[in-house]
């Protein structure tokens, strides 16, 4: 299955949701804070509820998961994930790599994800089995197969050291070429883009890891969890260029 309009739902969502989130970005946006004091605003809400609208209208039957509450039951068997600000501390702090996120479940595998940043007007997106794009342009994960020669990014730096060994953590921040940081969707199409081989993310949900899951597997990375398997729902991962998977499999301690 090619899924080429669900892409094509998705890219147009994720862009429209993107110019409302836009509007609230260019002015003072009141915040409040969810019980885990992680921040939302109007933005969010607001984004949240266009992208169900426009999925519901487009693909009656499939469920909807959102970070802000939305809960659909499929009847299908699939389901959109959807983030509608990845990156709402980026988003109040005026810093631009923030984005909307889009991704498709079916059957429990994730077959596509848009990651979409408004401010840059850059979207990365993934197909299952057609490749991951960065603006249209196919991209590959890097070759680099030496963690000496790795760039390392983190995000959720905090929770990194509970989720992953605290010694393989600190060894990595020592011994890579250096440490870079963004914000966890950037640094997701960074390792898709060949220009980081190092993803590190300790604290994540569903809709923080769906799109990040299929990109990865389709730029040619790895997208693993402590117990070695591909799951988007532990609130844990690492994404790394091919080459360096069996180090850091040794150094991580994963199976």
């Amino acid at each position: 299955m090619g899924y080429e309009l669900e892409l094509d739902a998705a890219l147009f969502i994720t862009k429209q949701a993107g110019e409302l989130t836009l509007r609230y970005f260019d002015q003072e946006t009141p915040t409040d804070e969810k019980e885990d004091m992680s921040p939302v605003t109007i933005a969010d809400r607001e984004s949240e509820e266009l992208i169900c609208r426009l999925l519901a209208e487009r693909f009656p039957g499939d469920g909807i998961l959102g970070e802000e509450g939305a809960s659909l039951p499929s009847t299908t068997g699939r389901r959109w994930i959807i983030d509608p600000i990845d990156g709402t501390r980026d988003f109040v702090r005026r810093t631009q790599f923030w984005s909307v996120q889009i991704a498709l479940e079916v059957d429990r595998r994730v077959v596509l994800g848009v990651i979409h940043f408004p401010c840059l007007r850059e979207t990365c997106h993934a197909v299952d089995g057609q490749g991951c794009y960065w603006d249209g342009r196919l991209t590959r994960a890097s070759r680099i197969g030496r963690i000496d020669k790795a760039i390392l990014t983190i995000s959720g730096f905090q929770d990194v050291w509970v989720s992953w060994p605290p010694e393989a953590v600190r060894y990595l921040t020592e011994k890579c070429w250096t440490v870079r940081g963004y914000s966890g969707c950037y640094d997701v199409t960074m390792i898709a883009r060949g220009k980081a081989d190092i993803w590190l993310s300790g604290n994540g949900m569903p809709w923080d890891y769906a799109p990040a899951a299929v990109i990865a597997r389709e730029c040619g990375a790895r997208f693993i969890t402590r117990d070695g398997d591909d799951r988007i729902d532990v609130m844990h991962c690492m994404i790394c260029a091919p080459a360096l998977e069996p180090e850091l499999r040794r150094i991580l301690s994963i199976p």
